[in-house]
């Protein structure tokens, strides 16, 4: 089973977004200070330690960042792709 901090990552490579630019798209969604270490240390994180659970508080605002819904996070293994909705964002 994937953890949050997998799936994160997996959304983060399908966008193509380096590390430093979701921490600094999340900094602009939260207006709080988000540094691409913790952005990493949430991507490693398993959901009982202290990264997943400061992951587990922003999964709104993270959400919102990618366009996608918050139960994204919570997928099972077995669910389609086609379930989830992932804005496609045009490439520069």
């Amino acid at each position: 089973m994937r953890t949050k901090g997998n799936r994160l990552s997996l959304l983060r490579l399908e966008t193509r977004w380096s590390v430093e630019e979701c921490s600094y798209r999340l900094m602009l969604q939260t207006n709080e200070l988000q540094t691409p270490e913790d952005w990493l240390a949430w991507e490693r994180s398993t959901d009982d330690s202290h990264a997943g659970r400061e992951l587990q508080e922003r999964l709104d605002d993270i959400a919102a960042v990618f366009g996608v819904d918050r139960q994204y996070f919570y997928q099972t293994e077995d669910s389609s792709e086609t379930e989830t909705k992932v804005l496609k964002l045009p490439l520069k």
